[in-house]
């Protein structure tokens, strides 16, 4: 498994390159219990939320924005991004990884092998 990470400011730069936000002061940025993942919430003029959560599903980072309209009760999925991950270890978005090849390698050895990592394998960024 890899692990994310991510604060205010590089969520809110990864989710601006797939809509368009508010500034970032009138943005909420909590992390996830259940998932291990990061959101971030804001209201649009028209009284609609929006949700983005930053996860790990399936051996894949994604990016999730959701809807709530004023009326509505829940959110609805509006859009799911899959992330590259290379340009996640360039934002400094995953940790506990050595370099894009290392990535690269892990991942194609777990989808064609069912190869699972061991802790020993992480190095955690400063």
């Amino acid at each position: 498994m890899i692990w994310i990470k991510a604060n205010k400011t590089k969520l809110y730069r990864l989710i601006s390159k797939y809509i368009i936000l508010p500034k970032m002061k009138y943005t909420n940025f909590y992390e996830s219990d259940d998932r291990n993942g990061y959101n971030l919430e804001w209201c649009a003029g028209c009284g609609t939320q929006y949700r983005a959560c930053y996860l790990f599903i399936n051996n894949l980072p994604r990016l999730v924005i959701q809807c709530k309209e004023k009326q509505s009760k829940a959110f609805v999925n509006h859009t799911i991004c899959t992330l590259s991950i290379e340009e996640l270890v360039e934002r400094e978005m995953i940790k506990g990884v050595r370099c894009k090849s290392q990535i690269r390698k892990k991942l194609l050895l777990q989808q064609q092998d069912g190869y699972s990592f061991d802790k020993e394998e992480y190095v955690a960024f400063s």
